[in-house]
């Protein structure tokens, strides 16, 4: 996905995102570069636990997890490009490994109407970033 933001911008935007959800989880404030092999339990929208370790930081460029539940393994990679003049390519991967063949069966299946949903919610991040930038560079002048 392109999107109209510098890439420092947006990678910007998702580490405040990831340390705010740090601080929120342990009370602890690590700074970006301490970021690569830190892991956290972390309560998720449904009530259950997760382990969360960030598995990659390079400024600007990538950035990805790994998360453990008790039904499945989540790889999750966002690897950021510039393009020069306010102009960045977005690469989002996600793996999923269940821990058994049904559960392995059942995300495959919802596997569907996820993905339509996070493609929306993605179209959506992209729209609302656009216009934050816009708005903070007309701040600026």
């Amino acid at each position: 996905m392109k999107i109209a933001v510098p890439a420092d911008y947006f990678f910007h935007r998702i580490i405040e995102s990831s340390l705010y959800d740090i601080q929120q989880q342990t009370g602890k404030k690590p700074n970006p570069n301490q970021l690569k092999g830190f892991s956290f339990k972390r309560k998720n929208a449904n009530g259950t636990m997760s382990t969360m370790t960030i598995t990659a930081y390079q400024p600007d460029k990538k950035y990805a997890y790994h998360m453990h539940t008790g039904r499945n393994d989540y790889d999750v990679a966002y690897n950021v490009e510039s393009l020069g003049n306010e102009q960045m390519r977005l690469t989002y991967e996600e793996t999923i490994e269940g821990k058994s063949a049904s559960v392995n069966a059942n995300n495959y299946v919802s596997g569907f109407l996820v993905g339509w949903v996070r493609k929306r919610r993605f179209k959506k991040m992209k729209r609302q970033m656009e216009s934050d930038y816009i708005q903070q560079e007309s701040h600026k002048s």
